[in-house]
């Protein structure tokens, strides 16, 4: 489901088929997040994942098109079954941020952007609302929109699977 009224930000909202604590789990399993956060095609790997307030992580997708993309972050909330709060800024392998151009990405992507997840109870099931803090035109345009909602349908497989 799509709301334009902000479209400085990216925002996305599903309905998980699945409880709220094993769709937070999803997000901070190390086990189960590197079975879903890659988008179709891609894997992910993490050099450094310590998720919790104040925790930081240092990851590589691999798209066996484009190569591979490092990314390192900060989680600034993780409020179990209500929330996380990350900022994802574009890097090397050695995770030291690197300007987005240099890399081949849209000259107008920030080089860090903050994603916020939100999720309620909704009758045994969970709303998830993702919020990336970059245009969701440009986002569709540069294929990040698209990879969220691939990453959202492979974390339903996961849960409907446990």
């Amino acid at each position: 489901m799509e709301n334009n009224l902000n479209n400085n930000e990216v925002f996305i909202e599903e309905t998980i088929n699945a409880g709220i604590d094993k769709v937070f789990q999803a997000w901070t399993d190390p086990k189960k997040l590197v079975k879903w956060y890659a988008p179709d095609g891609c894997t992910i790997n993490f050099k450094e994942l310590d998720i919790k307030t104040g925790g930081k992580f240092h990851c590589c997708i691999s798209n066996p098109q484009y190569g591979d993309c490092w990314c390192i972050g900060e989680y600034k909330e993780v409020v179990p079954n209500i929330k996380l709060v990350f900022t994802m800024i574009n890097a090397n392998e050695n995770g030291n941020p690197i300007n987005p151009v240099d890399i081949g990405m849209d000259s107008d992507w920030p080089g860090e952007t903050l994603v916020t997840i939100n999720l309620t109870e909704d009758k045994g099931k969970t709303k998830l609302q993702l919020r990336q803090t970059v245009s969701q035109e440009l986002a569709k345009k540069t294929g990040a929109y698209p990879s969220w909602l691939q990453m959202l349908d492979k974390m339903q497989t996961l849960l409907t699977q446990i």
